[in-house]
């Protein structure tokens, strides 16, 4: 059955069939790691209320990580070309008209938003982006009335029958672009519009008011969210700077959650230290930005500075290893260099940044597939011997993964010994960056105490 926007919420086949590929690939695209789904109500009528920071990837990510089939609101604007509308629609997603999009559009969110009770009473599942749209800053922005108003406009419709429940999902990508970057996927615990009814049905103003000001408080629990204006460039780095640092005072490992828990410690301690201790904030502010303008000079990374010295052994016998590597390696590189760099390419007039990873991995989704797709159909020709006809397609991907990760500790093996030979001849610039760095973690730790 085709999917269109009048049955988007019945189930098809074709899209039951490609679902755990998307999936799958999203999760190769991004390392993803998926915290409390068991907060997730079984058996009902369900809103998921993600952040919004990575365009289409927001999407993506809440698909990727459901056992479920959800429909998605998105803003018009990306519906406008028919071939998009036509694939937008495939994908579930519906389209969220706005003022700026032309005041008599706004009169399209009214079978948009009948058409959400159909999908609410079939239970599918309802994602909407409630801050309307996406920013690069790691801060939930003031949420639209949207959310509210279809949720409550669903309930009036069925007598306040349906127990509609919001749950928010907080999102929290390491890097918006990069491919492998971590992602953070973090189910809140549901809300619950019968709460909001009485308050709804004396005065449906306030009532929405009140459901949206309790969404956004909930949702900023399970994201980063980084309150100050003007401090935010220094609260964006140090919760990278003093994270081990955190792990350690609360006893806990270096992985998820236990580093997003450290994170928004560090976060609340330094709302209060702001909030307190203007002047020295200014200080602690200017010596985050000096550390950061000579991380950026000296091309290094935080992990980098935190470790006081890198083994020059350590370094010596990694080598070895690359060497030994190295022929995997470039076998890797040579059957997967075409198809991961077309969407690179392809990416390099967007002006938005936060859609380059969104391109990436829809195009790369489809320019592996039938890059493989070909090399396996001549293999099949070309070997003789079975077990090569086997083999080969199945190294295709995992040797693609092992170069590109490969490339990536060699960057930092070059690193390590960039640091080493700056720190052996004092580098001024180094002694610095280690000053800045002691400076800053000195302050946290009496911030922390």
């Amino acid at each position: 059955m085709a999917i269109t926007r009048e049955n988007i919420e019945k189930r098809s086949f074709f899209y039951s069939l490609l679902k755990p590929y998307v999936d799958l690939v999203t999760k190769i695209y991004f390392r993803t790691r998926v915290h409390n789904y068991q907060n997730i109500p079984k058996d009902e009528i369900i809103i998921f209320a993600p952040n919004h920071q990575n365009a289409l990837m927001d999407a993506l990510a809440v698909l990727a990580t459901l056992n479920a089939e959800p429909i998605f609101l998105a803003r018009a604007d990306i519906f406008k070309k028919k071939t998009i509308e036509k694939i937008l629609t495939f994908l579930r997603i519906l389209p969220i008209y706005r003022i700026r999009d032309g005041k008599e559009s706004l009169e399209n969110n009214n079978a948009v938003f009948q058409k959400t009770i159909d999908i609410l009473k079939n239970k599918n599942g309802l994602v909407i982006l409630p801050e309307g749209t996406h920013g690069d800053q790691r801060k939930l922005k003031t949420l639209k009335k949207g959310i509210s108003r279809i949720a409550f406009e669903a309930e009036e419709a069925n007598n306040f029958n349906l127990n509609i429940k919001i749950v928010p999902v907080g999102l929290d990508w390491t890097n918006y672009i990069n491919f492998r970057s971590r992602l953070f996927v973090n189910y809140g615990e549901p809300i619950s519009i019968s709460d909001y009814y009485e308050e709804y049905k004396s005065n449906p103003p306030r009532g929405m008011n009140l459901l949206r000001e309790r969404v956004s408080k909930e949702l900023k629990k399970y994201m980063i969210h980084i309150e100050s204006d003007e401090y935010y460039n220094m609260f964006d780095n140090i919760r990278y700077i003093y994270l081990p640092h955190m792990l350690k005072k609360m006893g806990k490992k270096n992985k998820q959650p236990n580093q997003f828990y450290a994170q928004k410690e560090i976060i609340n301690k330094l709302n209060g230290f702001v909030g307190s201790n203007p002047e020295e904030a200014k200080e602690l502010s200017k010596n985050t930005a000096k550390y950061s303008e000579l991380l950026q000079k000296l091309n290094f990374r935080h992990w980098v500075i935190q470790k006081p010295k890198h083994s020059v052994l350590g370094v010596f016998l990694q080598s070895i290893l690359m060497l030994i590597l190295s022929p995997i390696y470039l076998y890797g590189v040579i059957l997967n260099y075409i198809p991961y760099k077309i969407p690179v390419l392809l990416t390099k007039k967007i002006k938005d940044p936060q859609f380059i990873s969104s391109v990436r991995d829809v195009t790369g989704m489809v320019i592996f597939t039938l890059y493989y797709l070909i090399l396996i159909i001549i293999g099949l020709f070309v070997f003789k011997n079975w077990w090569l006809k086997i083999i080969v397609p199945i190294s295709l991907p995992l040797t693609g993964l092992f170069a590109f990760h490969y490339y990536i500790e060699v960057k930092k093996m070059i690193a390590r010994c960039r640091y080493n030979l700056k720190t052996w001849f004092k580098n001024k610039d180094l002694i610095n960056l280690k000053d800045c760095y002691t400076d800053i973690c000195n302050t946290m730790d009496s911030i922390t105490n």
